[in-house]
């Protein structure tokens, strides 16, 4: 294992497919994004090789299982029910507002409109305006910013800082977390008409800045919004009068009654994975695991506001199906299994139509920022900071726009801090060896990167290899993987034994490297033990199928490509020698046995020089 987890090495490119995992030579046991294929006969000891389509051969390298049990368990035809927040109003957008920054009293909330709270006083969200107008904002045009919002339904509080959350005395079972998006414009004094500045005669600023916010609840709309925000906010500063709000009016009704916010597929778009995970390169992978780790996380960026949004969102969506589950994320207070009651349960029925169905088969989302003591938050003021020091607090990932997080960070305990002005990545309280990648995470990301950096178009799935979704797809594979290789080693520790169809020698990669299904080291057993000391592993362990690994192979996903590209070079380099040698037409075929005798000398006087080759 490599000792030194910041090593940044130089990689080559490559490129994509619309299948999710090109790499695995055994199309019949990896998972892909179509259904899986069950029998919904009562077997007692089904057959998984006779389940799959007669096209679907295994490679020829990996013995066929003969026998794998599985469960039974009944098809459904329905979508397990979804949490929902209880609250006056099923309204999905809780409020807009706009927010003014007043060259004496500073932000300051000038307009509101709210589907639960008519009015506003300073009792409530007392750090809206400081979010909305982070620090450096000042430096664009226009930009944007995400934070998150942490209120009650029920008792209709907010907490918002160190001293709420300390004289905090009721359920916090109601906490629930509110998104929010501001898109921050400013302009000149000189582009306002005679008649506005007559209006306001006690601006002492040669610029006037404002933030238009959308706060809604569920899960972040940030890419959904972001350019209906943009061209409302101009539109906004364009008035003559910027004292009337119908604009912001009408945008508040059609945020009500024409979007559908229940489309997944636009929560991602136009983030741009691809361009952070070329900058970081493996730096991405530890950042990944360290999320599992549930380790505190610092993001800074004073000139790439807008970046420190994206980013964020993007380490979110490599977790499958995790932007749907972020309602306890944005406090200390909430508990995913306080909230359960404890009664976690794993699945008893499996729809494969469904993707949330076979998402919640496998344990997923990992419910990394919704347990006691972890929250998320994707930027925090300077306001906020001593939030951080609250007793409970174990884990974070908060993003900030002030230096003044960055050298405190030490001080404030944070694990992992990076910078994405630099895209430098640094450990203000020193990496232990759980976060070293092994060789076999860095041939994945290498592999990655390397068919991000490469445009290649795939013209049979029409699709582009290195696209976001391609980059998801991997980790999503990389993340089953890993699940699937600590269920099978829990089933071997608790039976001693391998499972049905499995067995150490047959399945192999390579004796001499010692690579098995179930060996925990490929992914690193220090990393291993730590998660296990998690509070998002013990909910993964109380809500995943005991048998996940008939479905996904039980070891690192980078081992099959190792598999089959090691084949792929021996028969590439086989054909090179072919092609190089200077033999006659006469058609000759290899001996099967070797005759040591035959010397060079005979290689001289003979006319079968293939012959020649083969037996030497």
């Amino acid at each position: 294992m490599d000792e030194n987890p910041w090593e940044d090495e130089y990689i080559k490119p490559l490129r994509l497919s619309k299948r999710r995992d090109s790499r695995s030579s055994q199309p019949d046991n990896e998972f892909k994004m179509r259904p899986i294929r069950l029998t919904s006969k009562t077997e007692d000891t089904p057959d998984l090789a006779h389940e799959r389509k007669s096209e679907e051969l295994p490679s020829p390298q990996t013995p066929r299982r003969r026998s794998i049990q599985i469960k039974n368990l009944p098809i459904i035809e329905k979508s397990p029910p979804k949490l929902r927040i209880e609250s006056n109003s099923s309204d999905f957008i809780f409020a807009i507002c706009l927010v003014d920054f007043h060259h004496i009293r500073g932000p300051e909330i000038q307009w509101w409109k709210s589907n639960y709270l008519e009015t506003i006083d300073s009792n409530l969200f007392k750090n809206l305006p400081f979010q909305s107008l982070p620090d450096g904002s000042h430096l664009f045009e226009e930009t944007f910013s995400n934070f998150n919002l942490v209120y009650d339904f029920s008792t209709n509080k907010s907490y918002d800082n160190l001293n709420d959350l300390i004289n905090f005395n009721d359920d916090p079972r109601n906490l629930k977390t509110l998104f929010g998006c501001s898109c921050i414009r400013q302009i000149n004094i000189n582009e306002l008409s005679e008649e506005e500045l007559k209006r306001n005669k006690d601006i002492k600023r040669s610029i006037i800045q404002k933030a238009l916010v959308i706060i809604n609840k569920d899960k972040p709309i940030f890419t959904k919004i972001k350019d209906k925000l943009s061209i409302i906010t101009r539109s906004y500063f364009l008035q003559d009068n910027l004292s009337n709000f119908d604009v912001l009016e009408n945008l508040f009704e059609n945020l009500n009654n024409e979007i559908n916010f229940n489309d997944n597929e636009e929560f991602f778009i136009n983030l741009n994975l691809k361009q952070s995970l070329l900058q970081l390169g493996n730096k991405m992978l530890i950042i990944f695991k360290a999320l599992l780790l549930e380790k505190k996380i610092l993001i800074y960026s004073n000139n790439k506001l807008e970046l420190l949004t994206k980013f964020q969102n993007n380490l979110i969506s490599l977790i499958p199906n995790l932007i749907n589950n972020l309602i306890y994320s944005g406090c200390q207070l909430s508990d995913y299994q306080e909230i359960y009651n404890g009664k976690l349960v794993k699945p008893t029925s499996l729809n494969t139509e469904n993707r949330d169905s076979m998402l919640k088969f496998f344990g997923l989302p990992l419910k990394i920022f919704n347990t006691k003591g972890s929250f998320w938050n994707p930027y925090l003021p300077l306001q906020q900071i001593n939030q951080l020091n609250f007793p409970e607090t174990k884990s974070f990932m908060i993003g900030c726009s002030n230096l003044l997080f960055v050298n405190q960070s030490k001080d404030l305990g944070v694990d992992l801090l990076i910078n994405l002005d630099t895209y430098e990545m640094s450990s203000p309280n020193g990496l232990n060896s759980e976060l070293s990648l092994t060789s076999n995470d860095k041939a994945f990301m290498s592999n990655l990167i390397s068919k991000c950096s490469a445009d290649v178009v795939d013209d049979e799935n029409e699709n582009f290899i290195g696209n976001d979704d391609y980059i998801r797809y991997q980790f999503e594979d990389y993340l089953l993987s890993l699940l699937s290789t600590v269920r099978f080693n829990q089933y071997v520790q608790k039976f001693g034994q391998y499972p049905p169809g499995f067995s150490n020698a047959s399945n192999s990669i390579n004796e001499d490297n010692n690579v098995y299904n179930g060996d925990l080291s490929i992914f690193n057993s220090s990393f291993i033990n730590s998660w296990k000391t998690t509070e998002n592993f013990d909910i993964w362990d109380l809500t995943c199928d005991e048998f996940i690994f008939n479905f996904i192979n039980p070891r690192h996903v980078q081992v099959d490509f190792n598999n089959e590209s090691a084949i792929s070079s021996f028969f590439n380099n086989l054909n090179f020698k072919f092609k190089n040698l200077n033999v006659d037409d006469e058609e000759t075929k290899p001996n099967k046995f070797i005759n040591k005798k035959f010397s060079d000398e005979d290689f001289k006087q003979s006319k079968d020089k293939k012959k020649w080759f083969f037996n030497k």
